[in-house]
């Protein structure tokens, strides 16, 4: 099958609402500041859709016959959607997967999609692209999609004047989806990002410090190289291969570092007691590899802005919260609390929390103090073993259990051991204080034993 009758055989079906709809409750939407310009047009997309894609509908590939031979029975099966993840759902399969499979056959590019969880990125986008790497290491996301169900967002006649209009309403679902998406494209260094409600993808393009440009609407009933999988794929093909990293506008960092800035703080400390820290004029580096799960944790550094009157800087960990979604914003807010409730044994058993707020209001940040690397079965020792209960024990003393004990969630570093992660923490009666310490000295002889059986082998 040649590229021109995949499309046609890869058509999207009509979407079929069901009932009752519902839709995403979110919190306050990303607020960018004075971060982001008036949208622009991006008027060439088209053509430069055209050019890439148009000189290739003739060429052939089994993997075109084989996708569409299977594209339709699951295709017709999701049309009928009530809610933003079913239409996430048809979007994967009818969108992205013919995607993937034309860059694939035409291009040799290995990728894909997925959701947040799949790459290292800050917040939590709807869908990520990125590109295969090795399979120890978890990728970075290289191009973003932000979903909303079509009758959520019913995108207006001309997005850039409505947006331009309405920018400082931050209700409006259409500012509030563009603040969302530039959010993310922001905060991950993207150049890249998409808007999609099924029936329309946008495209959006950030230029010099901070602008942001649009693409006209690609409709799901637009075929060839003008639809979305023609879209998709050109700026798909553009992130694998020549160009997905843009500047942060806090600060032109090093290209692999995150830069953000704290703009409303909820703690205020310091990591020297001589010293104090103007949180204001700081800015946060973020340039470790990183985890996902919940919230992102990476290494990096705080720094004073240039011309700040302030010249320490100080390693440190940043949990990074997506408070888009109202569960992550009441996990943040329990993690600070139980910081600031376990005071006395910051610095000790538990890391220092230096600082803590929120950017551009859809962020909430912990900068804490860095406690070396997480701990394994490989890396744990009977001594550390021993210091990890005194930190539970510790926590009891004060009326609080941590509520999610695992051996990952205890940082070493320097011989000795903290316990991280404290967003389960809360007040602990004495039967669920005894299940806790009973549950950490089964999790040491499970590890006592397998110690013992690699010994003997």
């Amino acid at each position: 099958m040649d590229l021109a009758n995949f499309f046609e055989a890869i058509a999207p079906p009509r979407l079929r609402k069901t009932f009752p709809h519902s839709t995403n409750r979110t919190t306050i939407p990303a607020f960018p500041r004075h971060y982001l310009d008036d949208l622009k047009e991006w008027s060439d997309i088209r053509n430069n859709v055209q050019q890439l894609l148009g000189p290739l509908l003739g060429r052939k590939s089994n993997g075109f016959l084989n996708l569409a031979n299977n594209f339709y029975p699951d295709a017709r099966l999701w049309s009928a959607c009530g809610t933003e993840a079913t239409v996430v759902r048809l979007g994967a399969h009818v969108y992205e997967r013919p995607t993937v499979r034309i860059l694939e056959e035409l291009f040799s590019i290995q990728c894909d999609f997925g959701d947040h969880q799949a790459t290292v990125n800050i917040g939590d986008p709807d869908r990520v692209f990125f590109t295969v790497a090795e399979p120890d290491r978890r990728p970075k996301a290289k191009f973003l999609v932000e979903w909303r169900t079509p009758w959520a967002l019913k995108t207006p006649e001309n997005l850039i004047d409505y947006f331009n209009s309405n920018r400082s309403n931050l209700d409006d679902k259409v500012v509030k989806a563009v603040s969302q998406l530039y959010g993310y494209m922001t905060f991950n260094n993207l150049v890249y990002g998409g808007l999609c409600n099924y029936e329309a993808l946008y495209l959006f393009r950030r230029t010099g410090d901070s602008g942001l440009e649009v693409s006209p609407p690609f409709l799901y009933s637009d075929r060839s190289t003008q639809s979305i999988v023609a879209a998709l794929a050109y700026i798909c093909k553009r992130v694998a291969q020549e160009q997905f990293f843009h500047y942060s506008p806090v600060e032109r960092g090093p290209p692999e570092t995150q830069t953000l800035a704290l703009d409303d703080l909820e703690v205020e400390g310091s990591w020297d007691e001589k010293l104090t820290v103007p949180w204001g004029s700081m800015i946060l580096r973020l340039s470790g590899a990183g985890r996902k799960n919940i919230a992102t944790v990476m290494s990096g550094e705080i720094r004073p802005r240039q011309g700040a009157g302030f010249r320490y800087s100080c390693p440190a960990f940043f949990k990074v919260y997506d408070i888009a979604k109202p569960s992550n914003l009441d996990l943040a807010n329990t993690e600070i609390t139980a910081y600031t409730r376990l005071e006395s044994l910051q610095g000790r058993y538990i890391p220092r929390l230096y600082a803590a707020g929120t950017t551009w209001r859809s962020l909430k940040i912990l900068v804490m103090e860095d406690c070396g690397e997480t701990a394994y079965d490989e890396n744990m020792s009977k001594e550390l073993w021993s210091q990890a209960r005194k930190a539970i024990v510790a926590f009891h003393r004060l009326g609080a259990i941590h509520g999610d004990i695992r051996i990952d969630n205890f940082a070493i570093a320097k011989g000795s051991i903290r316990v991280i992660d404290l967003g389960l923490c809360r007040q602990g009666t004495l039967a669920e204080q005894a299940a806790e310490l009973a549950g950490f000295d089964r999790m040491e002889r499970v590890w006592e034993v397998e110690r013992e059986s690699d010994v003997e082998e």
